[in-house]
């Protein structure tokens, strides 16, 4: 039975079309448990391997255990991990420039842009970022992307919408911290307790958050306030804890949508307006140079 197309485009993009183990191009998806052996489809029994290291070095050597092969597969998901073979990927596109069309040159750095949205931030991963932008310029100064130059401020500011997008992704109440109860000193009779957090938010989510907060009507609203991974709930003993914690996780969920539309929009107008401006320049010195040609000194 053929492995499908699904699972096997989820392994390959995962690990960024290259071998698990020796960071080799390859499309080749092997099975770590061997369907004789009774091995199955499913995507955790399945690996990303290049011919020499599943033939040679996995059933010929016995380099690697099968348990060893699960540890190469978890590692494609950390974070250096990826960027490595984000790297590999945008340093073989640039040793393809002047061999390929500049269709294909354009396709491949957008696929590799489209894969690298949150690790593209230059604070997080500067030599991904520099890399990236490195390859836009080079194709540009070769003329190999569509358009020249211009393309390259085009792709640019898609890098940095990007970018910008990349910092926001959803937060969510997990749980009750039941070991973080403790009296207050807002008022005689107030107590504090917290609601655990999936990450702690962006300072923009933040802004939003608090906004929501002091635009909300509650009738039993008391002191709410984030404190890094943690939001803190001021309450008297007497009041309808349910009631409070309703009320937080609509906050919550106001704020996620508000910041993944008009937010995102802000973003879209923002990065539209400045490359517009970027590309209005540029065509107007290009304009100045054509005409220029033909001045008499």
């Amino acid at each position: 039975m053929a492995i499908p197309k699904s699972v096997r485009d989820i392994l390959l993009v995962e690990a960024k079309h290259r071998c698990t183990i020796c960071s080799e191009k390859c499309f080749e998806i092997h099975h770590i448990i061997e369907q004789a052996d009774g091995g199955t489809d499913e995507e955790d029994n399945l690996i990303v391997l290049c011919p020499n290291c599943h033939q040679h070095r996995y059933h010929r050597s016995g380099e690697f255990t099968r348990d060893q092969l699960r540890i190469y597969k978890t590692k494609l998901k950390e974070s250096n991990e990826i960027e490595r073979r984000l790297l590999l990927n945008l340093e073989d596109i640039r040793s393809h420039i002047g061999e390929l069309s500049s269709q294909e040159l354009e396709q491949q750095l957008k696929t590799e842009l489209s894969e690298a949205i949150t690790l593209i931030t230059p604070e997080r991963s500067p030599n991904v970022h520099q890399t990236i932008v490195g390859t836009a310029t080079d194709l540009a100064n070769r003329g190999d992307l569509l358009g020249g130059a211009r393309k390259a401020i085009e792709v640019q500011f898609e890098v940095e919408r990007q970018q910008a997008k990349a910092q926001f992704t959803r937060t969510e109440i997990e749980r009750i911290d039941d070991d973080a109860y403790r009296k207050s000193d807002e008022f005689p009779a107030a107590y504090k307790f917290e609601l655990v957090l999936n990450q702690i938010p962006h300072r923009d989510w933040l802004e939003v958050f608090n906004e929501m907060y002091r635009r909300n009507w509650y009738n039993m609203k008391r002191e709410t306030r984030i404190v890094r991974d943690r939001i803190q709930i001021i309450v008297a003993d007497s009041d309808n804890l349910q009631g409070h914690v309703d009320f937080t996780k609509g906050l919550v969920e106001q704020t996620n949508d508000f910041v993944f539309t008009q937010g995102f929009a802000a973003i879209d107008r923002k990065i539209n307006a400045a490359k517009a401006h970027a590309l209005g320049e540029y065509d107007a010195i290009q304009s100045l140079k054509e005409r220029t040609k033909n001045l008499k000194l």
